[in-house]
């Protein structure tokens, strides 16, 4: 009979000592577009064919990606090549910066210095020490800062490429938070099982992983609007928020919503327009909009947010798993 009052004087006497509940914070949902052109995969007019997504009359690239977002309220976070400018010139590219910022949207840095740099592969081991990385990546930041009129303050490597001289150049750069890590890919030179799914810190820059999940044979899958469809993305957002996991990361390339004629590295022209593509990235807004809790920002917002509350940096880091329990 007394247990009321009981609560009561419990509830006041952490009020008075500060022994407050832990705070509740919410899952964060960030959309982040690869936005780059290579030749190779479009040999006439690839900026306009890779980052407009320009095919037969309509745009599938760049505009697209923020019609629908903002079809939602959501911010974009478009990691942007800069380094493309060595290929094909600063206004294009100038063009295509300052329209994600019109639009309201987070343009921030990418870099493929492989497709864009003439002796990149002969002296591989030079552009990744510590002054290689600062000569390009502080060129591909300089670039960014030019186009957009901020600093710039996040990043993610092409091809998921960074090493330990990155985050020393990061810092030196100024960049406050990278978005590269994705366990088990060969070309990311850090140990990114240290954040599966956890925003960490990795010397003094916050790490925000691509998010992935194991799928039934074990394997690290990314939640890429090309090759996941919503109800994925929708077990996988659950099973994160569940166990505590801070953010989850929606992915796509500028020129995901067009079909080529062939895979990846190979595909050389455009042939067609990814209808399963735009359906699921559709689905994935719909089931963010759908999911109490979640919020989505972009990559200024995520870092104020890690700035004001550095105990989500000790947040849980699980992988979703699609594996028969007994399989697991």
């Amino acid at each position: 009979m007394f247990s009321p009052i009981v609560d009561r004087l419990k509830n006041a006497a952490s009020i008075l000592t500060g022994n407050r509940s832990p705070k509740q914070h919410p899952h964060f949902v960030v959309i982040t577009i690869d936005t780059e052109a290579r030749r190779e995969r479009s040999p006439e007019a690839p900026v306009e064919r890779l980052f407009w997504g320009r095919f037969e009359g309509r745009e599938y690239g760049i505009p697209m990606i923020m019609d629908m977002a903002d079809a939602f309220g959501y911010p974009a976070i478009f990691f942007t090549d800069t380094l493309t400018v060595r290929s094909y010139g600063k206004p294009p590219i100038r063009e295509v910066c300052e329209e994600i910022m019109r639009r309201g949207h987070d343009c921030a840095l990418h870099s493929h210095p492989e497709l864009h740099i003439p002796d990149y592969q002969e002296r591989f081991d030079y552009y990744w020490t510590d002054e290689g990385v600062l000569g390009w990546l502080g060129e591909a930041a300089g670039l960014l800062e030019e186009f957009t009129g901020r600093p710039t303050r996040a990043y993610r490597a092409g091809g998921y490429r960074v090493s330990p001289a990155s985050f020393r150049a990061m810092r030196r750069i100024g960049i406050e938070a990278d978005f590269s890590s994705l366990l088990g890919h060969k070309q990311c030179m850090i140990d990114a099982s240290y954040c599966n799914n956890a925003v960490r810190k990795y010397d003094g820059v916050y790490e925000v992983p691509v998010s992935v999940y194991h799928d039934v044979k074990g394997a690290p899958k990314k939640l890429d609007v090309n090759w996941r469809n919503a109800e994925t993305f929708r077990w996988h957002l659950q099973e994160a928020m569940a166990a505590g996991v801070l953010c989850t990361t929606i992915f796509l390339h500028s020129w995901s919503f067009l079909k080529f004629d062939a895979t990846w590295l190979d595909a050389t022209q455009a042939v067609g327009v990814d209808e399963q593509a735009i359906a699921n990235f559709q689905g994935m807004l719909e089931v963010v909009r759908d999911t109490p809790g979640v919020r989505v920002v972009d990559s200024l917002e995520l870092i104020e947010y890690l700035r004001a509350n550095p105990d989500v940096l000790d947040g849980a880091d699980t992988i979703p798993d699609a594996r028969p329990a007994e399989a697991a």
